[in-house]
């Protein structure tokens, strides 16, 4: 029976009769929705016709082929229009499978439903890649092309559908048919002319697809100029109405256009995709989830167009407009960490623009930044990786912090693990890390594996880059500076031969007269001139000089680089002058030398490196007083990088080596007043302890009169010590490093402002005149300075400060000297008293030995440069017995600077607290000779302590048990040996007996003693006052002068190697003198001068023993004795004297 049921008014009605109502109703319905449709292409209104299609066919009593239809089309609509769901897609497709079986054989509905199918089939092949679906998609609508007349409009839709389809299986397979099938059916239906432009416009995009597609697989530059041209056409077709389709091809002609730049090199193009860029960000509203993309891609292609032609206005709109990227978007967007390393790599470029180091530190920042936030699997860590590499590599380059050289290599090394072995831009972080390893090998040239590593990956990089590519020139440049740097070490001439034709190469593949970094150029420049000077020809030279100008011609006026440019042309003029001796090159040389460093923005070290390499050449001494003089003013602002570890900061002083010597030569030369001449000294040496005693200094008056400045000066000071070399996590590491940054720029604001303050107005300022003449108050002190110009002396004294110059000594004989290894032979001491210190005296009044119980005047002596290693002390002509000698008329100390004898003076004595000698003997220490006396010496030592009320105390030989009791000693007593070394002063070492563990310069240099102030270090060792490099001589960092900067008052140390058994007496002398002058600092030096002065006269006593025992033979001469050992060369004066080295430094 037929199922009833009851309607509103309850009357009971079949249920067919029910169902038929609803499918009418339903419908009715469905057909308004999609005539709305029809009329306003409403994407919202899609769902209304899936909903209602679904009702309509829950209704239906059989499948309607049309209704089938109906809904796979309005699922494939909102597929391809709303919401991209593949899902709607899948339905669509079995919807359609559906309407075609439902519909008759042969029938029209069945041919357009077929070909609804193949549209959704080519989709869903671009979501499976499964060839079936495509090959099934192709053959639908071939078969319905027959049935189509050749001037109708839906065959052209059909051809142009067909070709869209070929070019999707062409992107797979890439087979040439395919290509040519796909163009012939896309060309065909364009030709065929449809009213609507659109369409066509749509078609033209297609083929250019099609040619896009052709060209990524030929790579022929005729494939991408089509695919720009159609992009071009297809834009134009495009109306004005159709906002979203114009767009869209907008940014499409802005890729190709991009592209093809990159394969032409031709601005025009690289601009016109930047112009359509502008107009697609200018369109976009910045809620719209595209602009952040589109924004994106404008600040990257701005920075290109910036490195294409130097225009500073390029690159200042790259960084505003990656700021605005920045300041909209989130951590979580995709590209958000790549953004953030493309911000530092644009101040990178502002920082070489303008040589201001704030941009290069904040690019550091946000290289950091960048590397934090980027997720660990993302595609684009190798690139954030090596962008903070290359920043810190060029702070740690202008900075000198090693801390950041190392930084670098490991981020770099870091970059090319995680990037695939088959990744195209590969060559990139190759080049990163060859680069970063060479620059590591300049710091330390015994790690010869960096240097070579480095060359390997260079040549690696090489062979996995085309030859258009721009980084091309970067690489060969690199590579060539690579072989020089090979060349240096080991003189291969086939280095320097290729590197020279490769750094050609390097020249002959920038593709644009801009050069940001004239890296090329200035290693062409030095290989050739190297080459000349093996044996070259003059063209080299004169090769080098033309393209380093052309190259300057064409650098931005205020670019920094234009000094390194400048330096090497002035070392270019000054070598060809050495051969043609023409005035025209000397002149030049300077010239150029000069415009470097006067270059405001030039990097300092260039800047100081050329006035070093100028002051020479000068034909006027005021011409190079004056250059100097500009100069030494920048010294600071390296040597006041507080932030950097000693070893950094020694590194970057070492490049202005005899800088403030030179200048204060001419000053005295040119009868400058002397404290002109000694503030000049001043400000550009022994900056490096100076600036330790500055964070050290007793600021108990300042804690008196203003403690809240002084609260704010301890805070920074402990930030700003030395590092204690903990090994800290990376994060904890930067950030250590981000602090004692800004704790040094607090530094020099705080020091700003005390000195504002009444009676703080020379805080930790230069000396004051009068402050100099009170340094004298307890002996002369005589600063012996040395340079390219000879010798001269200032005299400090209560009274006056004089100058004076020792014109019976030049720089080529000194040098001469200074070289040797005769430093402490009777000859040397003689010449010594003859040239420098005998005049001094005399000028002194100092004439004579004082009588018995006269008190001995005292005088300190600050020599410079090549002086520093001269025994100035021991001079004078003992063999005489004239009493013309430095220690037979005065008690010698010696200072690193006149700061810094002021400040050990300004330290307060101690009185109270411990009252310990730590002694240690180091007898035995593996690989060193055995030092049998070391025993004793501690003994006596122990001895004479104990009598002064002193306790000895012995602790075991690790360096931590050494530096923990140092804490807390009143005298440091080493018997043992010492260790110079020649290419790091600070570490420069004590041996212990963990040879692997030495207690080094460094680790002294971390101690920060001065408010227990020990009175003695005696570092009976040899060479602990010695440094070997002349790059480091300027700072006098060595053992003594660690102790002093750690907060000892005295040390006592030797400058060369010491006999094992004198050691004892000199001990022993020094010590009782102490002990009898009550521990005062007086009693330090004139026991050290009491010991070494009876070692002397011990010296003379044997001297004169050995030379009677010399038999002078017949009266023809002839010896019928031979010397034994050394006896004759001591006699004539070849030997060094053995009493010699000791010396005191001190208050």
């Amino acid at each position: 029976m037929e199922q009833t049921f009851t309607n509103s008014q309850g009357r009971a009605v079949p249920s067919t009769a029910v169902a038929e109502s609803s499918y009418t109703t339903q419908q009715s319905r469905l057909e308004r929705v999609l005539q709305s449709y029809r009329d306003t292409n409403d994407p919202d209104l899609l769902e209304e016709i899936i909903q209602t299609a679904r009702k309509v066919l829950e209704t239906s009593t059989e499948d309607n082929a049309k209704l089938l239809h109906t809904l796979a089309w309005a699922l494939y609509k909102r597929y391809k229009e709303v919401i991209d769901d593949y899902g709607d897609l899948e339905e669509a497709m079995k919807l359609e499978r559906k309407a075609i079986e439902a519909s008759p054989s042969g029938s029209m509905d069945r041919q357009r439903f077929s070909y609804w199918l193949a549209l959704q089939l080519g989709d869903y092949f671009y979501h499976t890649r499964n060839l079936d679906d495509v090959d099934e998609a192709i053959g639908l609508i071939k078969s319905s092309l027959d049935k189509f007349p050749d001037e109708s409009p839906t065959k052209a839709a059909h051809m142009a559908n067909l070709g869209i389809l070929l070019k999707e299986k062409y992107s797979v397979l890439r087979v040439n048919d395919d290509f040519e099938s796909g163009c012939k059916s896309l060309e065909t239906a364009i030709a065929s002319s449809p009213e609507d432009q659109n369409t066509i416009a749509t078609w033209l995009e297609k083929l250019a697809d099609l040619y896009d597609a052709k060209h990524g697989n030929s790579g022929r530059l005729e494939d991408l100029e089509t695919v720009c041209r159609l992009r071009r056409d297809s834009l134009s077709a495009t109306a004005d109405d159709r906002e979203r389709d114009k767009l869209a091809r907008r940014i499409q002609l802005a890729r190709t256009l991009y592209e093809l730049f990159e394969e032409t090199r031709n601005l025009s193009e690289l601009q016109e995709s930047i112009t359509l860029t502008r107009e697609t960000v200018a369109v976009t509203p910045e809620d719209d989830p595209e602009w952040l993309d589109r924004i994106r891609k404008l600040n990257v292609t701005i920075y290109i167009l910036y490195h294409e032609t130097g225009d500073s206005k390029d690159l200042e709109e790259a960084i505003n407009v990656v700021k605005r990227y920045l300041e909209k978007a989130s951590k979580d967007h995709p590209h958000w960490s790549e953004q953030l390393s493309n911000y530092a790599n644009y101040l990178d470029s502002l920082h070489s623009r303008t040589g201001d180091l704030a941009h290069l530190e904040e690019a550091v920042e946000f290289g950091r930044m960048s590397l934090k936030d980027i997720p660990k699997n993302s595609p684009n860590l190798q690139i954030v990786l090596g962008n903070l590499s290359i920043v810190l590599s060029r702070r740690s380059m202008i900075r000198g912090s090693m801390v950041d050289l190392e930084e670098s290599v490991s981020y770099a090394r870091t970059a090319l693990e995680v990037t695939p072995s088959d990744c195209p831009s590969r060559y990139i972080q190759l080049h990163n890390l060859g680069s970063m390893l060479l620059k590591r090998f300049s710091r330390n040239q015994e790690n010869l594996s960096d240097l070579n590593q480095g060359i390997a990956l260079l040549r690696e990089a090489l062979t996995s880059i085309s030859s258009t590519n721009p980084e091309m020139e970067s690489i060969l440049s690199r590579l060539a500076s690579a072989l020089d740097t090979r060349h240096d070490k080991f003189g291969s001439s086939d280095d320097l031969e290729e590197g020279i034709e490769i750094a050609r190469k390097a020249i002959a593949s920038m593709g644009n007269p801009f050069v940001e970094r004239p890296t090329s150029i200035s290693t062409l420049a030095a290989l050739l001139k190297k080459r000349f000077r093996a044996g070259g020809s003059l063209e080299d030279i004169i090769e080098a000089i033309a393209i380093s100008q052309k190259t300057l011609e064409s650098m931005p006026e205020g670019s920094p680089f234009r000094t390194d440019l400048w330096t090497t042309l002035g070392d270019l003029f000054a070598t060809k002058f050495g051969t043609t001796w023409v005035t025209s090159d000397l002149e030049e040389a300077v010239s150029s030398y000069r415009c470097a460093v006067e270059h405001p923005t030039g990097n300092i070290l260039r800047r100081i490196i050329a006035a070093t390499s100028v002051m020479p050449l000068c034909l006027s001494l005021q011409d190079a007083y004056d250059i100097g003089r500009t100069a030494i003013d920048l010294v600071p602002g390296i040597a006041t990088a507080r932030s950097l570890e000693t070893g950094d900061r020694q590194h970057l002083l070492s490049f202005a080596r005899g800088l403030a010597a030179s200048v204060t030569g001419a000053a005295i030369r040119l009868k400058k007043d002397p404290s002109e001449a000694l503030a000049i000294l001043e400000q550009g040496r022994g900056i490096l302890g100076s600036s330790l005693d500055d964070i050290r200094t007793d600021i108990k008056e300042l804690q008196q009169a203003f403690p809240q400045l002084a609260e704010r000066f301890m805070r920074l000071r402990e930030e700003l010590e030395p590092s204690t070399g903990s090994h800290f996590s990376d994060e904890l590491e930067e950030d250590r490093g981000l602090r004692r940054r800004n704790a040094a720029e607090n530094f020099d604001d705080l020091l700003d402002e005390i000195r504002k303050k009444p009676g703080f107005e020379d805080f930790l300022g230069p000396l004051t005149t009068d402050q100099i003449r009170a340094a004298a108050a307890y002996g002369p002190i005589v600063v012996i300075n040395s340079s390219w110009m000879g010798c001269e002396g200032i005299v400090i004294e209560r009274e006056r400060i004089t100058s004076m110059v020792f014109k019976d000594l030049d720089d080529g004989e000194l040098m001469e000297r200074a070289e040797g290894f005769d430093l402490g032979t009777p000859d040397m001491l003689e010449w010594l008293w003859d040239t420098i210190t005998g005049r001094v005296l005399e000028a002194l009044g100092f004439t004579e030995t004082p009588p018995n119980q006269q008190e001995w005047p005292h005088a300190w002596w600050i020599p410079t440069g090549p002086l520093s290693r001269f025994p100035l002390h021991a001079s004078g002509r003992h063999r005489e017995r004239s009493g013309r000698a430095v220690m037979d008329r005065v008690i010698s100390s010696y200072s690193p600077s006149l700061r810094a004898l002021v400040h050990g003076r300004r330290q307060r004595v101690v009185t109270a607290g411990p009252t310990e000698a730590l002694l240690i003997d180091a007898e035995h220490t593996e690989n060193h000779p055995h030092l049998p006396q070391a025993r004793a010496e501690i003994k006596v030592v122990s001895k004479i302590c104990e009598s002064m009320a002193i306790r000895p105390v012995s602790v075991g030989q690790s360096k931590q048990d050494v530096l923990s009791c140092l804490r807390n000693c009143k005298i440091f007593h080493f018997a043992g040996h010492g260790y110079t070394n020649g290419d790091d002063p600070s570490k420069s070492h004590l041996c212990l007996s963990d040879t692997s563990d030495p207690l080094t310069v460094g680790d002294i240099l971390k101690l920060n003693l001065h408010e227990a102030s020990p009175f003695l270090a005696y570092l009976s060792a040899c060479s602990t006052g010695r440094v070997q490099d002349d790059k480091f001589i300027d700072e006098s960092i060595h053992l003594i002068s660690a102790f002093q900067l750690a907060g000892f008052r005295h040390v006592i140390g030797t400058l060369w190697k010491v006999r094992d058994k004198h050691c004892v007496d000199v001990a022993r002398v020094t010590y009782e003198a102490i002990r009898e002058g009550g521990m005062t600092d007086d009693s330090v030096c004139r026991g050290l001068h009491k010991a070494t002065r009876m070692l002397r006269d011990s010296w003379l006593e044997s001297f004169d023993k050995k030379r009677e025992r010399l038999v002078q033979g017949d009266e023809k001469g002839t010896r019928n004795v031979i010397p034994c050992d050394d006896e004759e060369e001591i006699i004539v004066g070849l030997v060094p004297a053995y009493w010699v080295p000791y010396v005191h430094f001190g208050v």
